[in-house]
């Protein structure tokens, strides 16, 4: 067994993108062959047991185990069935946008690629299956709650970006009024040489009196 799941070992740092997806689709596809015949095999073993003239009560407990799995797993593919087409239903050409809750203001969010959105969002598998190892065990725990958070607290980090946003722009107009101001008092006061003469400029109360100084030369 270990021989065979090194036909689909990679390594990111090296391998190319493409390789990698192959190989996480191979993998995939030869799970799924398992199961096929995993479920063939226990169909067959229990087709048999009900041919025989006589069933233990541990042969009966098995079936009734199968029989509960079966109508289990038929319920699972229906009910999945249904969460598809409620979310074709959803994406279709009248979808606008997902709504966003920023204090008492509604805005929409719309998406580029509604089908592939769609298609993504209908197995739960392809939003934790990122953060989980071929044994279904999560190994970017970071990645993993931050994920859910979001999903669960999407209104709540949007409102926080808005306010972090109109903070960002009225810090960054009074750090402008104030540098301009800077520049305005550097202007209005101080000595200018114009054509020789010495020109003080004088802001405030005296800002009306103007002293001129002419520059000697020898």
């Amino acid at each position: 067994m270990d021989l065979l799941l090194e036909d689909f070992d990679y390594d990111e740092d090296i391998d190319e993108e493409r390789d990698i997806r192959k190989k996480k689709l191979a993998f995939k596809e030869e799970v799924a062959k398992a199961k096929n015949f995993l479920e063939e095999t226990k169909s067959k073993y229990y087709d048999e047991i009900k041919l025989r003239p006589g069933v233990t009560q541990e042969q009966q407990k098995a079936m009734d185990f199968f029989n509960r799995y079966n109508k289990q797993q038929e319920q699972a593919e229906q009910q999945h069935e249904t969460f598809k087409n409620n979310t074709k239903k959803l994406f279709s050409d009248d979808f606008k946008g997902f709504d966003i809750t920023v204090g008492e203001k509604k805005y929409k969010y719309n998406i580029q690629n509604k089908n592939k959105v769609a298609e993504n969002q209908s197995n739960i598998t392809n939003l934790v299956g990122k953060f989980l190892n071929e044994n279904g065990d999560v190994v970017d725990h970071a990645g993993y709650h931050k994920a859910i958070y979001a999903a669960d607290n999407v209104d709540k980090i949007a409102a926080h970006f808005y306010e972090q946003g109109k903070a960002d722009a009225i810090k960054d107009v009074v750090n402008k009024s104030k540098n301009l101001s800077d520049t305005k008092a550097r202007t209005t006061q101080g000595d200018v040489f114009i054509g020789g003469m010495k020109v003080k400029a004088i802001s405030g109360a005296d800002s009306t009196k103007l002293k001129i100084k002419t520059r000697k030369f020898n």
